[in-house]
């Protein structure tokens, strides 16, 4: 008789499925799928957005010397003062 009280001591007990448990797993089930859902649109996402790499090779101008810049630089300045002087009507022969 001391033998069978042990074995039935021994045994782990049985787990019944309950309203809290069933409720549970739905709740994981749904952050589950969720998490999969954001993962799948972020990746989505990423590809649309994702430009060609040959778009993204720009055509650098050929290099020029600093003295050709520095006349190219100084011809765009005066034509930047021309401009601004007919634009507001200042006369530069006017102003010291």
């Amino acid at each position: 008789m001391a033998k069978a009280q042990e074995e039935q001591s021994t045994k782990a007990p049985d787990e019944k499925i309950t309203t809290d448990t069933i409720i549970l797993l739905f709740v994981r089930i749904g952050l589950i799928l969720f998490d999969a859902l954001k993962k799948f649109f972020s990746i989505l996402d990423a590809g649309i957005t994702k430009t060609d790499p040959a778009e993204n090779n720009q055509i650098l101008p050929n290099k020029n010397s600093n003295d050709k810049l520095k006349t190219m630089l100084k011809k765009d300045l005066v034509e930047l003062v021309i401009a601004y002087e007919k634009e507001t009507g200042i006369d530069h022969e006017k102003v010291k």
